[in-house]
């Protein structure tokens, strides 16, 4: 099966915003390790740059919380 670009568009952001969620989970646990919390950080730029870039800048101030609640 091939996913037309509109169907694959719709779920790469709807997976990106996933990863976004179970970042803010895990940024508010402190039992999870310190690198875990560093790679989810990096994933979370990185998907911000993305989002941006491709006209969602309205969710930049969360994904911003997001990272700096993984430090």
């Amino acid at each position: 099966m091939k996913l037309s670009d509109e169907d694959r568009d719709r779920l790469a952001l709807h997976t990106a915003f996933a990863v976004h969620q179970l970042a803010r989970y895990v940024a508010d646990r402190p039992d999870v390790a310190q690198d875990i919390r560093d790679r989810l950080r990096g994933h979370i730029s990185a998907i911000e740059g993305v989002m941006v870039t491709s006209g969602h800048d309205w969710i930049r101030d969360e994904m911003e919380a997001t990272e700096a609640a993984l430090q």
